[in-house]
């Protein structure tokens, strides 16, 4: 959990191989993990909202084997996930 502005509490979240280290998708500190399930084996879906608006909820299918994430019924790679979210890129 990270402190955002006046006491609120954000749950950033990332996702890393544990067997090997390897970043899968970085700590991204001020996107908001509301919840996180698996839907099939291996597929992760993931609900979250970006601060300081916080108001608009993102859905997301992550494939963490195979580095890919489905998002508006289209497939990217999970190099470009905070540009395909946000449109910026990810410093």
């Amino acid at each position: 959990m990270n402190e955002f502005r006046m006491s609120l509490w954000i749950n950033g979240f990332g996702l890393e191989n544990a067997l090997t280290g390897e970043q899968i998708l970085p700590l991204l500190s001020h996107f908001n993990l509301d919840t996180i399930e698996e839907v099939n084996e291996g597929i992760l879906k993931i609900k979250f909202r970006i601060y300081p608006d916080g108001s608009k909820y993102y859905s997301v299918e992550i494939d963490p084997f195979s580095k890919r994430f489905k998002y508006e019924e289209r497939i990217y790679s999970t190099d470009y996930f905070y540009k395909t979210i946000t449109g910026e890129d990810f410093t």
